[in-house]
């Protein structure tokens, strides 16, 4: 979830990783690789859209501590950061 798409004008992104919410604040990703189409929804529309998403990824993001990371995110983890980032650009699919 974005939390520009819930009303709070942050760039602040949570992802659910294997049953843990991860926070991102002011993710960027600053690197991407292995693009593909992908058919993704949106709790913002109705139906589904095709988009182009890349495979890995690499993000520098903050956490709730402000302690800077750069992780590489491969395959739906990877799909979901690129949706969620998209939000904060003001990208709907």
């Amino acid at each position: 979830m974005a939390a520009n798409m819930i009303g709070v004008k942050k760039r602040i992104i949570i992802v659910n990783m294997d049953s843990l919410d991860v926070v991102m604040y002011n993710p960027v990703i600053v690197h991407k690789s292995e693009p593909y189409e992908a058919e993704e929804g949106c709790l913002s529309l109705d139906g589904v859209r095709k988009t182009t998403r890349y495979q890995h990824i690499v993000v520098e993001y903050f956490d709730s501590a402000w302690k800077k990371h750069n992780k590489k995110f491969s395959g739906w983890t990877a799909q979901i950061i690129q949706h969620e980032a998209d939000h904060l650009d003001g990208i709907i699919i």
